[in-house]
């Protein structure tokens, strides 16, 4: 499994399970914790990919990957969104 399925794929895991997870917690279902816990290991392995594919990506300036890593550190959730719908088409090497 290559390193943008691995992207892709946690990062839409991750979304669905911490929508789901949040819904189900206002809800007050027991299994709501169990669920957002998923999500935020799912919103781990995102993060930790897509700074890898952002560090070793050829096509971006030391920068801005510089920026992008800072940004997703501090900001995971909503620089992640941004990344995953705007900037991986720059920055990925497919």
């Amino acid at each position: 499994m290559n390193l943008c399925t691995i992207v892709k794929w946690s990062f839409i895991t991750s979304f669905i399970l911490a929508i789901t997870g949040a819904y189900l917690k206002i809800m007050h279902y027991e299994a709501a914790n169990a669920i957002l816990i998923t999500g935020i290991l799912a919103t781990l392995i995102f993060i930790i990919t897509a700074i890898i594919e952002i560090r070793t990506s050829t096509r971006i300036s030391t920068t801005s990957k510089n920026l992008w890593t800072i940004a997703l550190i501090l900001f995971g959730g909503f620089t992640g969104f941004i990344y995953f719908f705007i900037g991986r088409k720059r920055i990925a090497d497919q």
